[in-house]
């Protein structure tokens, strides 16, 4: 135990690492990804016992606050509805994937919790661990490769458990703690490699959850770095030079302009379409939208139950490809964490989910703790993209991720008040 604990930040590192890679990137879906899931969950277990046993003050303090609350009530309310099929019969909710997507996230709170004084140095390794392995695996697993290396312009990102869009999506987290180094501490250019790579992947999946939101992280980090009206000014411009060296590269380069550039005109054309074109994902989403505003206010307070808008005959808007020239549209969800929420659980259950978010969102604002300010910021203002592309509260760990590590940021008392 006492070896453990001399290398406890090392430790940490390659816990939360095999945490969140396997659990973002092999999802819980197929039976050899939940047998790595419970492997490593199970001893990320062990470890935060270990952890407890030797500051039980710290878990304590862990446990008794108003992150945990938010978590235990909105997972239980989630429960209710999912479990006991409450307004609506479907078979959406599974209470083994719910477990496996908290209990990961509680598992990477607890550990940071324990490691407050080297918060910074942990995230970065995670970050670059992940986003490292994470190409690799995106190369040796995603077949659209072969028709990139042979000139053809696709989107790549895709893993055995994730989207190219969540790919992008753990992209930009992992990322936020790299830049918040390098930038705003101008050190470690070591971190410049797993930069590059995360930059680049996020280029590659035309996410545009990952590539709206990464603007205004640099803008964060470079703007709020600024000690005084000269450094300032120099910020700003280092960062139009960048937002201008990013611009210039996906115009220029082939592929990223079919997939960045493509995908912005794509958006801008459809929002102002008077028809929905369902062959684009920003026409099936309008379409969507459109039929979201038409039903909620039938039941607003509650909502009409877990998933219920999947379920119901307006929601076929999704076009999908049955044989060589055949398509047809089938149910989908809203594709968006607000409005999968408000359809799910209505304003109540929005309440309870986004009050955390919000009062983190302010606390982060107000932070004198400049770690916690810019990091918590940047990946707050990231979800609030990404909530815009992806129902997040149910499928994913790493709103619960972020949310609870902001809360560790701004919201909890440091190590040394702790003791």
């Amino acid at each position: 135990m006492k070896q453990i604990l001399e290398n406890k930040k090392w430790i940490s590192i390659i816990i939360i690492s095999l945490v969140v890679y396997i659990r973002c990137s092999y999802g819980v879906v197929r039976n050899y990804a939940v047998v790595m899931n419970v492997i490593v969950v199970g001893i990320g277990f062990l470890y935060c016992c270990i952890l407890t046993a030797n500051d039980y003050k710290a878990t304590k303090n862990s446990i008794i606050n108003p992150a945990i609350l938010w978590l235990v009530v909105f997972v239980f309310f989630e429960f209710i509805y999912g479990h006991f099929k409450l307004f609506i019969n479907t078979d959406e909710y599974s209470m083994q994937y719910t477990l496996l997507t908290i209990v990961p996230a509680l598992l990477c709170y607890e550990i940071l919790w324990h490691n407050k004084d080297d918060i910074l140095d942990i995230l970065t390794s995670v970050g670059s661990f992940v986003i490292i392995v994470v190409f690799i695996t995106n190369i040796l697993y995603d077949s659209l490769w072969d028709e990139v290396r042979a000139g053809v312009l696709v989107r790549v990102g895709e893993l055995p458990g994730a989207s190219v869009i969540d790919t992008g999506n753990l992209y930009l987290l992992m990322l936020i703690p790299i830049l918040y180094a390098i930038i705003v501490e101008r050190k470690r250019l070591i971190l410049l490699i797993p930069t590059v790579v995360g930059i680049s992947g996020i280029l590659l999946s035309g996410s545009k959850s990952s590539l709206i939101p990464i603007v205004f992280v640099f803008a964060i980090l470079f703007i709020g770095s600024s000690n005084d009206q000269i450094t300032l000014k120099k910020n700003i411009c280092i960062f139009l030079a960048v937002i201008c060296f990013l611009g210039i590269l996906c115009y220029f380069v082939p592929l990223l302009n079919d997939i960045v550039i493509g995908r912005i005109v794509e958006l801008l054309e459809e929002a102002n379409a008077t028809e929905y074109n369902f062959k684009t994902s920003t026409g099936q989403r309008k379409a969507i939208w459109d039929a979201f505003k038409a039903h909620f206010f039938e039941k607003p307070i509650l909502g009409h139950g877990f998933y219920a808008f999947k379920e119901m005959p307006y929601s076929a808007c999704t076009l999908v490809k049955i044989s060589e020239g055949v398509y047809e549209l089938e149910n989908s969800q809203t594709h968006m964490n607000y409005t999968e929420i408000l359809f799910s659980f209505g304003i109540v259950g929005f309440i309870l989910y986004y009050w955390l978010p919000v009062l983190l969102l302010v606390k982060s604002f107000l932070s004198k703790n400049r770690v916690g300010k810019m990091i918590g910021l940047s990946m707050l203002v990231s979800f609030i993209f990404i909530d815009m592309g992806l129902d997040m509260f149910y499928k994913y760990m790493t709103p619960y991720y972020v949310y609870l590590l902001v809360y560790i940021l701004v919201g909890a008392k440091d190590a040394q008040e702790e003791r």
